[in-house]
């Protein structure tokens, strides 16, 4: 759903339609609440859908930053470094699939985080545009999504990288 929502968010931010957006961006991150807690409580989770959620997460708040940044309504710099992050990760967990070396997609609390701020910072500042005004909150949250950006990122690729020098000294290959 939220991959199939990012065109419709560009769409009414490009038009200025900023009520519309938020609506629409509001129901995003509430596809993705409900879709994580009816997995956890009927027990339904699935390699599939832990491999969707974050592609449909990076898809969707990407695209959004993407589209705020491109009419100037936040800092393109806080785009480059939410699509570089996204970038980064994905392309580091293509690679491993493609060396035949897989690395298991779990999130991790600094992910959950990251992703937290993104999408609360990317809210407000569609609320404070549509007419409802936090801008107290636009700039602590702006802050913090870029600190667990670059935080979280590292993290990943550490992550990466460990797990493939365990690869090259063959300790992964039991598991």
């Amino acid at each position: 759903m939220r991959i199939l929502l990012a065109p419709v968010f560009f769409g009414l931010v490009a038009y200025r339609n900023m009520t519309w957006a938020f609506w629409v961006f509001f129901a995003g991150g509430l596809t993705d609440s409900l879709d994580g807690l009816l997995a956890r409580l009927l027990d339904q989770k699935t390699n599939l859908g832990k491999t969707l959620d974050p592609v449909a997460d990076k898809v969707f708040l990407s695209s959004s930053a993407l589209c705020l940044g491109w009419y100037g309504i936040i800092p393109r710099w806080v785009v480059i470094v939410f699509v570089t992050r996204d970038i980064l990760l994905v392309s580091g967990v293509v690679l491993l699939k493609l060396v035949d070396s897989p690395i298991p997609v779990e999130p991790h609390l600094l992910g959950k985080t990251t992703t937290g701020f993104q999408v609360f910072y990317i809210g407000f500042v569609v609320m404070h545009i549509a007419g409802v005004k936090f801008s107290a909150l636009i700039f602590p949250l702006q802050v913090g999504s870029v600190i667990f950006s670059f935080v979280s990122g590292g993290y990943y690729i550490f992550r990466g990288l460990s797990w493939v020098q365990k690869e090259k000294n063959g300790s992964n290959r039991s598991a």
